[in-house]
């Protein structure tokens, strides 16, 4: 089984990249947005934690960046109802200890935001993984003390986010350096999109 790769990043694809290592291979690997949106350039070299399917007719590789996520993926797996998939969309789309803070408070209707995960599943979810999601975080090292308190799905982001971040995109920006400036201006409700373009430029582009 294939349990981490490290190599030279070569391709990157809405929900998969391509990791050459020493040996010349090239290795497909499926990643969640959470992660992709924190990868280097293309021909940096990245370390990602796998997790290895096998099944008769393919062999998929799931990449995460720490041995912490890949851990809630495969708890999660255990769920009857959730495949790979859908545990990519639950770990991928934010922290563990968001998602164990969720199931902690028993709250379905923040579960079912996830996309794909309905009332019942979401439900067999907290169930299940109610007294074992908080002890895997604890005995990986993580501070679950707060979890109860986090927000499982962030709130949507301002209307002006999505065409300031395609004007971005458009002079040339990548998605790292863009989700970077757009994170340092702190996007308001109210932001317009050239006010919002002009405090992404100056982080950008310091004078």
């Amino acid at each position: 089984m294939i349990g981490r790769i490290r190599g030279t990043l070569l391709e990157q694809e809405p929900d998969r990249v391509v990791v050459e290592t020493a040996g010349g291979v090239g290795y497909e690997v499926f990643v969640a947005p959470r992660l992709m949106m924190e990868l280097p350039p293309a021909g940096t070299e990245v370390t990602l934690f796998v997790h290895t399917q096998v099944r008769e007719d393919a062999i998929t590789l799931y990449g995460f960046a720490d041995r912490t996520d890949r851990a809630v993926f495969r708890l999660v797996l255990t769920v009857q109802g959730i495949g790979p998939k859908l545990a990519m969309a639950l770990v991928g789309t934010t922290d563990p200890e968001a998602l164990a803070g969720a199931i902690a408070r028993e709250d379905v209707p923040a579960l079912t935001r996830v996309p794909g995960l309905g009332k019942k599943t979401a439900s067999r979810l907290v169930l299940e993984l109610k007294d074992k999601l908080d002890k895997l975080l604890v005995a990986q090292g993580r501070d679950f003390a707060d979890a109860a308190s986090q927000a499982l799905v962030p709130d949507a982001e301002p209307p002006a986010v999505e065409d300031a971040t395609a004007a971005l995109a458009a002079l040339g920006y990548n998605k790292r350096e863009i989700t970077k400036a757009m994170k340092a201006v702190a996007p308001q409700p109210d932001d317009s999109v050239q006010s919002l373009l002009r405090r992404a430029l100056k982080v950008l582009s310091p004078a």
